[in-house]
């Protein structure tokens, strides 16, 4: 998907000088003068009101309903943690050291150039667990009394029962651990080996010892392994903070599932309406999800730190001392048709301190959400007010708060929000739709350098 198979539209053309003009004489026929009747201290109080009205931002709850999802199937898990375990896993399993054997002081021996091909797969034992299970191998040396230095090609089988965590880490991500250090509570991993090019009689000896060092070297040694992670988009705005909410891994579909809550005043998705949304379909692997009503309120945020313009001229260009004050009141989500879903932004314009008079009125960007041979497109399609008082209401398309609303939701929707270590992930999407409160985009993902 990457940025690129994001298409962002907006409608209408440039406002100009003479859009200001018309706007002005539309305000002055006889079908706009009952806004004419509004008093100036009656707007400016209804504009402070929907300011103070404005949410904020607050505590934030680890166990709040989550406002951002990520739902990622098995397959996907392990194509962003494959090569990270096996870097890690042959790592510790490249050692030397002296196996016991009972009437010798023990005997030196080595593994060298080990190698794995391992697989998770989702595990009742813990709401977060995985079975790590596959082949391993190596080489293998060992000392042997008389006969001296004796190799052996070392074939065998791993089976570890582990838990996933997550936090967020040091790179303001929510990252999804291969968290090894908690599985002393599940049970040491299940290691069995061969070293069939040994004499019989000393294979038989050295299998067992061997696996035991090698079933406590997994256990002991493996650190704490980060595989996959959200990566927020960048809100824009100070003191924003955020923390994973929801994290299971659901059996039924095979799939691992995040929730992620920010401590923007938005509203969120119970976990178990969350799991239905996020279903993932025959192909799909990997699904992202968000609440409109966190898009919103990261506006609203920006536009009380002055990040986003609040002051406009009628026209709808940003303008310090213009005459025209915006608030948002929502995004509203329509009915999915097909594999497009409609989207209103509504918003008030607030106008007084003109020599013309003051008024307030309703506005309503229209936008669709579409999904069209594995890209996503988000386009403005019109801007319509209440009263059509305004005579180039295209002109608004292009306000600041109208793009920096279509921004976000494009980049909540967007794969780049899917990363693994030194990898991040190509999305064909083929669905969207709404459900448990979200706006929700599925498809099929695979890893990419």
């Amino acid at each position: 998907m990457k940025m690129d198979g994001w298409k962002l539209k907006a409608g209408g053309a440039a406002a100009g000088l003479g859009a200001m003009v018309a706007a002005t004489l539309a305000l002055g026929t006889s079908t706009g003068c009952e806004a004419l009747s509004a008093s100036c201290s009656q707007v400016e109080g209804e504009y402070e009101e929907a300011v103070r009205a404005e949410g904020a931002l607050g505590e934030l709850d680890p166990q709040g309903a989550p406002q951002i999802a990520m739902a990622l199937r098995m397959d996907m898990v392990n194509d962003l943690a494959n090569r990270v375990l096996s870097t890690v896993l042959t790592e510790t399993l490249n050692f030397q050291g002296t196996i016991p054997v009972s009437g010798t002081q023990g005997l030196d021996f080595s593994v060298q150039r080990p190698s794995l091909a391992v697989e998770l797969e989702a595990s009742n034992a813990c709401d977060t667990c995985v079975r790590m299970k596959g082949d391993w191998g190596g080489n293998f040396g060992v000392d042997i009394p008389v006969i001296g230095r004796q190799s052996s090609a070392l074939n065998g089988s791993v089976d570890w029962t582990v838990p996933l965590s997550v936090e967020r880490d040091a790179n303001g991500e929510v990252a999804i651990y291969f968290d090894s250090p908690a599985a002393v509570r599940l049970g040491a991993p299940r290691i069995t080996g061969s070293i069939a090019a040994l004499p019989s009689s000393w294979a038989s000896t050295l299998e067992p010892a061997l696996m035991n060092l090698v079933q406590e070297r997994l256990a002991d040694q493996v650190p704490k392994v980060r595989i996959a992670g959200y990566a927020m988009p960048n809100f824009g705005v100070a003191g924003l903070e955020f923390t994973p909410s929801v994290f299971k891994l659901d059996n039924r579909s095979n799939a691992l599932i995040l929730g992620i809550r920010t401590n923007l005043d938005a509203p969120g998705s119970e976990a178990a309406a969350l799991g239905s949304a996020l279903q993932l379909g025959e192909g799909q692997n990997v699904a992202l999800g968000v609440q409109p009503g966190l898009i919103v309120e990261g506006v609203r945020l920006a536009m009380r730190e002055g990040k986003v313009a609040r002051r406009y001229t009628l026209a709808g260009n940003e303008s310090e001392d213009g005459p025209t004050y915006a608030t948002i009141d929502n995004l509203q989500v329509g009915s999915a048709a097909g594999n497009a879903v409609p989207l209103g932004l509504n918003f008030r314009l607030f106008n007084h301190g003109a020599d013309w008079g003051c008024f307030s009125m309703d506005g309503r960007a229209v936008s669709a959400l579409k999904v069209d041979e594995g890209r996503v497109s988000l386009d403005l399609e019109k801007v319509e007010f209440t009263g059509s008082r305004i005579a180039d209401a295209a002109n608004w398309g292009a306000a600041q708060f109208v793009t920096r609303t279509q921004g976000l939701l494009s980049a909540a929707l967007n794969d780049n929000v899917v990363v693994g270590n030194e990898l991040g992930v190509s999305l064909r999407s083929d669905q969207i739709s709404a459900g448990a409160g979200m706006l929700v985009l599925k498809g099929q993902g695979a890893t990419t350098e």
